[in-house]
């Protein structure tokens, strides 16, 4: 009975009561804001000015506000000063599982994983929850976008871009197909305290498991080529979901930490002929120049965390995204946290900018580099005349603290920043608000009479 209304309970608090935006109507000119365009290269812009129309940037530039060829602005536009406000492209969270999980303890809310260690044609956003409650929350830190990794097992299955707002997981839908997960085993051996099995038995199972990789991977190649040959063999959606994957049209996601995983795993990828993005990357800076030669990507899974090892810097996670930067390679910023937590990307994105990466560089790793990754940066990740119009408009620097964003539009449509969290402060901001007028006063009870005469 607990367990029922338990399910019950969080399948309701699961549902968000946000309306979808709807579809821009009249332009949109913000004018007099720094503008943060994260375009490689390109300086931030001072008392800038943009034009949204139709959900894409039309006109972009610094002074009194233009059109594209330098015509007076459309006069229906709706009109924002953002004086001594910021904006920047829409963050992007990447390796996240926002959208398949809501609680954690109920498992009727968790569609992380499939059953069984290979399943490439599981595509995450498939399994994303359009009115998770999760999502307003995450828009409520500026992030607007997300690709979402599906988990479970060694071949996880297909991670999926996403838009923060729609009806269905078709309009969530960005990018289905960004690219396959897979999850590396362990290169070097777990001390005895933390698993029960010896070194040998540890290094019997690693071998186990990259033969079983070598096995799926040469059936799918075989597959593809067969089917290639004679398109009338009977389908295999797993081995077909590959087929980009194996050619390298898709990039391959590789959850690695160690020098030794990322090394082994990369040149796996590499003689495969695959494109290989490395999801981790603790141990990434000891073989950068592989990294660089092969120009491998690398998320780094949460900079607001201790170090991987006793004896690593107390900064290690710190300094990690601009110690691979100053080598050469490219670098995006995820939190490596629960979806509950991604509001916090830009928190890291702003450690991370404090202990050495370059402020520019710090707003990329959470916009312009993720989309790079999922394919989709000529649309989304920077602010460009014909670009998206998914933006963020916000009161300070984006990567102080104390800044939070006032407004946000996906494709032009104004996204309602609303949460569960802020109806519950505005609840109780009630409950304990002063009172608007002053108190009446009360009057004093009239005495109670004098007690009758004790009986002689």
């Amino acid at each position: 009975m607990i367990l029922t209304l338990t399910t019950v309970l969080a399948s309701v608090i699961a549902q968000s009561t946000l309306v979808p935006a709807p579809p821009q109507t009249r332009p949109i000119i913000i004018e007099h804001a720094t503008i943060h365009t994260a375009v490689a290269g390109a300086t931030t812009i001072s008392d800038g000015y943009l034009i949204i129309d139709a959900g894409t940037i039309v006109a972009l530039g610094s002074g009194e506000a233009r059109g594209a060829t330098g015509e007076p602005p459309p006069a229906d536009a709706v009109r924002i000063d953002a004086r001594g406000m910021h904006v920047t492209p829409g963050f992007i969270s990447a390796a996240t599982t926002l959208g398949l999980v809501e609680t954690l303890q109920v498992r009727a809310t968790d569609d992380r994983a499939e059953f069984g260690d290979f399943h490439p044609e599981a595509s995450a956003w498939l399994a994303v929850n359009p009115d998770s409650n999760l999502l307003p929350v995450a828009r409520m830190g500026g992030v607007l976008m997300a690709i979402v990794f599906p988990q479970g097992g060694s071949l996880s299955g297909e991670a999926s871009l996403i838009r923060l707002d729609g009806w269905t997981t078709d309009e969530l839908a960005v990018v289905p197909d960004a690219g396959t997960v897979l999850r590396w085993p362990a290169t070097e051996p777990a001390p005895r305290w933390f698993t029960s099995k010896s070194a040998d038995e540890q290094e019997k199972q690693r071998r186990t498991t990259l033969r079983a990789f070598d096995d799926f991977f040469d059936a799918a190649q075989a597959y593809v080529r067969a089917r290639t040959a004679d398109p009338s063999l009977p389908l295999d959606l797993r081995f077909d979901r590959l087929r980009d994957v194996l050619d390298g049209s898709r990039p391959l996601f590789i959850e690695a930490a160690s020098s030794g995983q990322i090394e082994s795993a990369v040149l796996w990828a590499i003689a495969r002929a695959m494109k290989p993005i490395i999801v981790g990357g603790d141990g990434a800076p000891a073989v950068a120049d592989l990294l660089r030669t092969h120009k491998v990507p690398v998320i780094v899974q949460g900079v607001l965390r201790l170090p991987r090892f006793d004896h690593d810097d107390y900064d290690s996670a710190y300094t990690l995204p601009a110690r691979l930067a100053s080598k050469g390679i490219t670098v995006a910023i995820a939190t490596g946290d629960e979806p509950s937590n991604d509001r916090n990307l830009v928190h890291h994105a702003a450690m991370a900018a404090a202990f050495g990466l370059p402020r520019d560089e710090a707003i990329a790793a959470i916009t312009r580099v993720p989309a790079q990754l999922a394919g989709v940066d000529a649309r989304y990740g920077t602010i460009a005349v014909g670009r998206s119009g998914t933006l963020l408009l916000l009161d300070g620097d984006p990567l102080e603290v104390t800044t939070n964003v006032q407004r946000a539009w996906i494709d032009g449509r104004t996204i309602e920043l609303r949460s569960h969290q802020t109806e519950l402060k505005a609840k109780y901001d009630q409950k304990y608000a002063p009172p608007t007028a002053p108190k009446r006063e009360v009057p004093a009870p009239a005495p109670l009479p004098a007690p009758p005469p004790a009986p002689r």
